[in-house]
């Protein structure tokens, strides 16, 4: 027998001992702190998101208003919303909301009236993010990248500048 063959002291087993079962508590945890600690923050971080957060957008039109980028710089077509650009777009980039269940979709559906269609093209992707918009009275209703829907709280002013709606 292997352990007859290594001669070791009552207590160097019992180290022996504490070392193989605390390994194999760590071991037995080792997946609830994975999930814990590695892969759940980036999931709930992105839970929510209207755009990609692992795509670079480069253009957003809606409202009649063209944003793109040029260089390091966001621009508007028609120029004067120019100086809102970067702005506007920072917040496109962070907006996220609360997702919106199905049971929930189906009560609201009877309030949308006036739909709104945010086109976002991404560096390298051949066809743009469609995002349909319902603008409500207390929240807007937004579908996000990968097809669900949720209510975001914002002022029309944040993301439409002031003559633009």
């Amino acid at each position: 027998m292997i352990f007859n063959r290594i001669k070791l002291s009552r207590r160097s087993w019992n180290n022996v001992l504490i070392i193989g079962i605390a390994f194999f508590m760590l071991m037995m945890a080792a997946p609830t702190l994975i999930k814990q600690y590695l892969l759940e923050p980036a999931a709930q971080a992105s839970e929510g998101l209207v755009l990609d957060p692992s795509a670079e957008p480069i253009e957003i039109n809606y409202a009649g208003i063209q944003f793109y980028q040029q260089g390091d710089n966001w621009r508007a077509i028609p120029k004067k919303w120019n100086q809102d650009a970067e702005s506007v777009v920072l917040r496109w980039k962070a907006m996220q909301g609360t997702p919106v269940d199905d049971e929930t979709y189906q009560k609201l559906k009877p309030a949308f009236e006036h739909p709104m269609t945010i086109e976002v093209w991404y560096q390298e992707v051949e066809e743009p993010q469609r995002i349909t918009a319902y603008p409500l009275d207390q929240f807007w209703l937004l579908n996000t990248y990968n097809g669900l829907w949720v209510a975001v709280s914002f002022e029309g002013s944040e993301l439409l500048p002031q003559d633009a709606r």
